[in-house]
């Protein structure tokens, strides 16, 4: 006799027309979710045909930095929007000869390549600017989502975003325990001089800033959130300074400890825990030996570290040709030893080479490894422990998942940048901030009184330290230290300009930013996205009680849980505990705290600023909840996750054998909020929509 169910309950042509059934309501979730609206700051409409405030970068120059010919804007953008693809090979004058800097070998002497060549310096592509294009069968398609305008440059946060990334260059070099401290001892060398200004200092100075003080009605509602969330853990000082905009970012050690820390070995712990150093020849070790179990093989936490105290384009001639689209990238010169992120240019360096979703993927690895339970709301494993969880709700799914968010969010925030906002990277702010300094202002056109008034606002004491340690980056010793030799002589600055205005921001990088505009940022919206995913997967709150958030803690010889709350000693070379406390941090709060790391990581290199990290952010975040409301349907019985999102709301999101998916929003004072208002948040409002 046939078993009763021997064959699926669906299959054949009832099964593939469930799928369509399915197919469509995920059709009909996203037709019914609200389309943003994206409005930019209008600076490109108010400041041709010069535009300083907008992202001309891989466009001809002239000697002062500013774009030469209006049509080539004009080409550029239409190549991004038209519907001829072929718009970019055609019409753009892009700037590939005459470059005044030439790339050096490791022994400082003319490159050369296989033949004996000398090699010239090339010209950069501009990185998938139509992937904005491309469209998505689940989750938000990439023109559902938004960001708000970017602030303009005569305003008060613009200034405020750009200290911080000044901030941030001069005290690179100083280990993140060290700023936390308020100091300015260097990582770099034997003798290495202390930073310009000390953590305190550059504190002091960006609180004393007006952005921070100005009354709530000169502001948007956008600025506000910004400005509110940098002040979420109190006044800026140099333990709250350069930090992320939730609880969890702001409480303990700078660096999230899934930055650090790794898993447990297979073969055993180490009884030496902490000492087992790279390459991990030995199969014993513990999680605080940093080495992150994947498979078989292990990944290590060390990472591999820029060179100290070694910036980049503090020159005229290397800025200009950056600006003209040089490509210098390989030129990177490096310390000899792997340590764990110490500094701000080890977390600059780590996220100048990641694969976008590499972090949070470690973080699942770990999590997995800790035996972190996934969210009580997945069917397994099963109450009964008849179920246990796999390819559903277990290890390659959440894996696959961290991976599969990234890509949709590179789509949608590419659309951001190319598309609509096109706004010029703090590298290029520096030059413009230059120029005002030195009384060009007429080179800017009509934004000429908005760079001098936002030069007014910038702290003169971080200026002057601005310049000094531009002046140090440009000695003989430390400029050939670049691998480049340029055709002029010391800092190279066009007509009357002098080392007392050289106001270039010190890069991280030989080739400045990427070849795409700032906003909104790629490793910020990835971070949304996958944190998100990790957040709802995996329980964030403690068995007994759904509002206290769970521990990341380990379970000592004697069966009792200990907090994990470490920091790198004082070279990076081993984990210590955290001499400050030893209270346990929570999973949800280090994973906001590891994309606040990740994104603001790249303002440490000078490739961005805080309203691209926080924007980004929580656009990714909307990608991630998007497709969890579109997949949760699909898993045929009931499945509920649930977390706090970026802004502090409490989200529950429910779906079940084929219904509509359910999503219940609560903000931190416990008020019900439409899926519309919270979608729309961030944006300036929506899009009017047929009936499809």
């Amino acid at each position: 006799m046939k078993l009763p169910f021997s064959e699926p309950y669906l299959a054949g042509s009832a099964r593939a027309r469930r799928a369509k059934e399915l197919r469509d309501l995920a059709t009909e979730v996203s037709r019914l979710s609200p389309q943003a609206l994206t409005r930019t700051n209008q600076e490109e409409v108010d400041h041709a045909p010069k535009y300083p405030a907008n992202f001309t970068k891989g466009l001809a120059h002239d000697e002062y930095g500013v774009l030469n010919e209006q049509d080539d804007y004009a080409c550029f953008v239409q190549a991004i929007n038209s519907p001829n693809p072929g718009d970019f090979d055609k019409g753009i004058t892009r700037f590939d000869d005459h470059f005044d800097c030439q790339p050096l070998d490791a022994d400082y002497k003319p490159l050369k390549d296989k033949e004996g060549n000398k090699v010239k310096t090339q010209w950069r592509g501009w990185e998938s600017p139509r992937a904005g294009d491309v469209y998505e069968l689940q989750g938000p398609d990439a023109g559902a989502v938004g960001m708000a305008p970017a602030p303009r440059v005569s305003t008060p946060e613009l200034a405020a975003e750009m200290a911080e990334v000044y901030g941030l260059a001069i005290l690179r070099d100083v280990p993140f325990t060290k700023i936390c401290d308020g100091k300015g001892d260097r990582l770099c060398g034997k003798n290495p001089k202390p930073a310009q200004l000390d953590a305190n200092q550059v504190a002091a100075l960006i609180a004393g800033m007006d952005f921070f003080s100005a009354p709530d009605d000169s502001m948007d509602q956008f600025a506000r959130n910004r400005r509110d969330a940098r002040l979420i853990g109190g006044p800026i000082t140099s333990e709250t300074a350069f930090r992320g905009s939730t609880p969890g970012a702001m409480a303990g050690p700078y660096l999230s400890q899934f930055m650090l820390i790794g898993s447990d070995s297979r073969a055993g712990g180490n009884p030496g825990a902490g000492v087992s150093n790279f390459p991990g020849e030995n199969s014993g070790w513990d999680f605080r030996d940093g080495f992150i179990q994947y498979g078989s093989i292990t990944i290590d936490q060390r990472t591999q570290s820029a060179k100290g105290c070694l910036d980049y384009m503090t020159d005229w001639p290397s800025w200009r040709d950056v600006q003209n689209g040089a490509d210098f990238r390989g030129l990177d010169v490096f310390e000899p030893k792997r340590r764990f992120i110490t500094t701000p240019r080890d977390l600059a360096t780590y996220v100048h080479y990641d694969q976008l979703y590499e972090a949070y993927l470690n973080a699942a690895l770990l999590l997995l490894e800790m035996g972190a339970p996934t969210s009580k709301g997945m069917p397994e494993p099963s109450y009964t422990g008849h179920r246990t969880a796999f390819a559903t709700f277990g290890g390659p799914h959440v894996l696959s998942l961290v991976c599969e968010i990234a890509t949709r969010c590179l789509k949608a925030v590419r659309r951001q940048k190319f598309s609509y906002h096109r706004r010029a990277r703090p590298e290029a702010m520096g030059g413009r901030l230059t120029l005002a300094c030195a009384g060009e202002l007429e080179r800017l056109g009509c934004a000429g009184d908005a760079f001098a008034e936002m030069l007014d606002q910038m702290p003169k004491n971080l200026l002057k330290a601005v310049v000094h340690h531009n002046k140090d980056q440009n000695s003989h010793a430390m400029a050939k230290m670049r691998r480049l030799a340029c055709g002029h002589k010391g800092a190279g600055l066009p007509g009357c300009i002098d080392e007392d205005c050289n106001l270039l921001l010190p890069m991280a990088f030989p080739e400045g930013s990427p070849m795409h505009p700032a906003y909104g940022a790629g490793h910020a919206t990835v971070a949304g996205g996958c944190v998100t995913i990790l957040k709802a997967f995996f329980e964030m709150f403690e068995d007994c009680d759904s509002k206290v958030e769970r521990k990341l803690t380990y379970c000592d010889a004697n069966g009792n849980d200990q907090p994990i709350r470490y920091v790198p000693n004082e070279d990076g070379s081993a984990l210590v505990q955290d001499p400050k406390s030893n209270d346990a941090l929570t999973i949800q709060g280090e994973l906001d705290k590891l994309a606040a790391n990740v994104s603001i990581g790249r303002n440490m290199a000078g490739v961005h600023y805080y309203s691209d990290y926080y924007d980004s952010l929580r656009m990714g975040e909307r990608v991630a909840v998007g497709l969890l409301m579109e997949q949760s349907p699909t898993y045929v019985e009931p499945v509920e996750m649930s977390f706090t999102s970026f802004d502090g709301d409490h989200i529950r999101i429910s779906g079940a054998a084929g219904a509509a998916p359910s999503i219940s929003i609560l903000d931190q004072s416990g008020r019900p909020v439409q899926l519309a208002d919270w979608c729309l948040r961030h944006v300036s409002g929506a899009e009017t929509m047929e009936d499809l």
